[in-house]
């Protein structure tokens, strides 16, 4: 009998039928089963007898069921149970009615720009959702990506992933992500954080959009060798119809310096959505992506209900400018980042205009020709009163003329007293 099959219609735990394999992998074998109770088809992934004993495999094994506990999402595999016993230890998962994207990418050989971007915005999503619990997958690659009918993505098999709290893992577990899609600082065996899963990420969207890995050598080491030091030939020279904006995206994803690339998988979704809404899109080069600006940006972003694509006001993130910076980054291509507008210049300040003021000269000979014109006013005013006269006005008026060209002798202003105008 095929040991795969051996397990076929046992009940495990007095509650799960297998049914039929699904798929064999390193660790565990995947069973198609049904709960019993529920009536419902679920996934048994079961532990091979063979390694079921190994203190390793085991811890591994438990790291999953814990990890995958601690997420509720709906583009990732839910866990329904775990069982470890003695005899037997296994996970159940819901039931994926899908294919592998290992087997999708297999069939379509390169997938449409579109299609593409579509297929890793949502392990964008699930991996956001991971990461914001402290969970890093560590080993993103086709074979771990459902697709379900109508592009539906799960993203599955947490079995190494680091979690809070776990043991401390060994320098063999830091490299265990399969070799094509491992991040430098993995392949080195340094600490690793929530970029690496998007550099893995990367990777696989260039293999996507180019039919080809990026890296390719005769062992495992030449493979790790090119991801730590070697630049991928742009995707757009493998695949001309690829919009240069993708290009970038990808190879942002992909810098070696995890202070080069996207800080948070938000930061990644942010420039997919502008690619999709505008396909000529080109982002302007800078490095490094973590700045002090754009970190409090993308903490903010992740607090909110839907921090893709729109502020936590509800305005859309305005279009970026178009026009490509020429700086080139190592591997000949541009690194995509935020666009910040420059800040307008201050506004010139108008000058405050100051009143005219009439000269104190001119005021003083208004001042004097009234008073003068008053005292006319007056003199002519009494000599009406007192003398009743009107023949003196000639007089009057002439000695007014006298007064105002400054001929007033001394002999006229005895003439006037004579005439008793002034008391």
């Amino acid at each position: 009998m095929d040991v795969f099959k051996k397990n076929i219609g046992e009940v495990f735990d007095g509650r799960y039928r297998i049914n039929r394999t699904i798929g064999v992998g390193g660790m565990a074998i995947v069973y198609e089963a049904t709960d019993l109770v529920t009536n419902r088809r679920v996934a048994l992934k079961m532990l091979k007898d063979s390694i079921s004993d190994n203190p390793q495999a085991l811890r591994r094994f438990i790291n999953e069921s814990k990890a995958v506990a601690m997420l509720n999402h709906p583009n990732i595999v839910k866990i329904l149970d775990v069982s470890v016993k003695p005899d037997h230890k296994f996970i159940v998962m819901e039931y994926i009615n899908g294919i592998t994207l290992r087997d999708y990418m297999n069939k379509k050989q390169i997938l449409n720009w579109r299609e593409a971007l579509a297929f890793i915005t949502q392990i964008l999503l699930a991996l956001d959702h991971a990461h914001m619990k402290s969970v890093v997958h560590r080993d993103i690659k086709p074979q771990n990506i459902m697709v379900m009918e109508g592009g539906v993505i799960k993203v599955a098999d947490f079995g190494i992933a680091k979690i809070p709290d776990a043991e401390t893992v060994t320098m063999i577990d830091h490299a265990v992500g399969t070799i094509y899609y491992i991040s430098p600082e993995q392949a080195k065996g340094k600490k690793i954080d929530s970029r690496s899963d998007l550099y893995s990420l990367g990777v696989m969207f260039y293999e996507m959009v180019t039919g080809k890995l990026p890296f390719l050598a005769e062992n495992s080491y030449g493979i790790m060798h090119k991801h730590i030091n070697d630049a991928p030939i742009p995707p757009t020279k493998l695949n001309p119809r690829l919009p240069l904006g993708v290009e970038q995206i990808i190879l942002t994803a992909m810098e070696k310096a995890p202070e080069n690339r996207y800080q948070s998988a938000p930061q990644m979704i942010r420039h997919i959505y502008r690619i999709q809404s505008d396909p000529t899109t080109i982002f302007p080069a800078q490095k490094p992506m973590r700045t002090p600006t754009s970190e409090v940006a993308i903490k903010k972003t992740t607090k909110g209900p839907s921090p893709y694509g729109e502020t936590q006001t509800g305005t859309k993130i305005s279009d970026e400018t178009k026009r490509p910076h020429t700086e080139p980054t190592k591997g000949g291509h541009t690194t995509p980042t935020d666009h910040k507008p420059k800040p307008k210049p201050p506004a010139k300040r108008r000058k405050r205009r100051t009143p005219e003021y009439v000269p104190f000269s001119v005021v003083v000979v208004i001042c004097v020709a009234f008073l003068l014109l008053a005292i006319v006013g007056f003199i002519l005013l009494f000599h009406m009163l007192y003398q009743g006269k009107m023949a003196e006005a000639p007089f009057l008026l002439q000695n007014t003329k006298e007064v105002l060209q400054g001929d007033f002798s001394t002999s006229m202003w005895k003439t006037f007293l004579g005439k008793g105008i002034f008391l």
